[in-house]
């Protein structure tokens, strides 16, 4: 009997971005969540949503490189204790256990002005423009009966492009 595990389901970083892949961030929000309801503390994340820009043109899939370098750009404004993944292929996931959505509210601003303050400067005349949404524990806790719930709602309230 072969007890091989495939090297995918031990791989908990996404290749291009450098960050945790949705599989590490569904279980950390998950055990996150669970937490946070037993004992009452709060939880929260961010969704930034991602578009690419070839001057006026929106593109689909970037470069790996230019993906690396805003997964770098955002990592920076993460606190010591949050862990910020790639959800998808257009989406990264930032939660922050013990912080309340008005806290992360704070750390997505500072996230965004960063960025308008200091564009990413990508090869090939790339650019990008994010969106960004917050949802958290015990503030919108009637919104939240699953530990999916916390980007869902987070996708509903992402603001303009900055």
């Amino acid at each position: 009997m072969d007890c091989e595990v495939p090297a995918a389901w031990v791989n908990l970083i996404d290749e291009e971005s450098g960050l945790y892949n949705r599989l590490h961030l569904v279980h950390f929000l998950t055990e996150a969540f669970a937490r946070a309801r037993r004992y009452g503390g709060p939880l929260s994340c961010v969704l930034f949503r991602v578009s690419w820009w070839r001057g006026l043109e929106e593109i689909g899939a970037p470069p790996a490189e230019a993906v690396s370098a805003l997964g770098r750009f955002l990592l920076l404004g993460v606190r010591e204790g949050d862990i910020l993944g790639r959800w998808s292929d257009r989406e990264f996931l930032l939660v922050a256990p013990s912080t309340g959505r008005e806290d992360a509210g704070r750390c997505r601003k500072k996230i965004l002005d960063r960025l308008a303050g200091e564009p990413l400067k990508l090869e090939g005349g790339l650019s990008v423009s994010i969106r960004a949404g917050e949802a958290g524990l015990p503030e919108d806790g009637e919104r939240l009966r699953y530990p999916e719930d916390l980007p869902l709602l987070a996708h509903e309230r992402l603001a303009a492009p900055r």
